[in-house]
């Protein structure tokens, strides 16, 4: 509470949004700014900040240097990045629930139209519409 009684803001939308819109920072500003010995002209940042990286070992210069056998990418896959961000099984079959696997990954176009008017299907490049209502709605 406000030292004059005033509790709550009652602003239209688009107030609403100029005054969020003041509190959003610009693109590429540092929202971290340093000072004393570690701000950019500090004439002993030398002394106190370390750059560049240090200088390997011995070790570690032979450990670079020897051949590394192929193991496993610690990359994620699409399915798995699919099931992490939205909790969706795309490799799950609709109908039993087992675990599908990927054939191929089509990346021409004109590819696509074949198989798709192979399949009597179309390639249609218009929004599909607005979608059916929920159920719950009908009633």
């Amino acid at each position: 509470m406000w030292p004059d009684g005033t509790s709550h803001f009652l602003f239209e939308p688009i107030e609403f949004l100029e005054k969020l819109a003041a509190l959003v920072p610009r693109p590429a500003v540092n929202l971290l700014l340093y000072h004393g010995v570690l701000a950019p002209p500090a004439r002993w940042r030398a002394q106190v900040v370390r750059y560049g990286r240090p200088a390997p070992d011995g070790t570690a210069l032979e450990l670079a240097a020897r051949p590394r056998a192929a193991g496993p990418t610690h990359a994620w896959t699409w399915a798995a990045l699919m099931h992490r961000v939205f909790d969706l099984h795309p490799l799950a079959c609709p109908r039993c629930g087992g675990r599908l696997r990927v054939i191929a990954t089509i990346q021409d176009p004109a590819g696509a139209r074949t198989i798709l008017a192979h399949l009597g299907r179309s390639l249609s490049t218009e929004a599909p519409g607005p979608a059916p209502p929920a159920p719950a709605a009908l009633t």
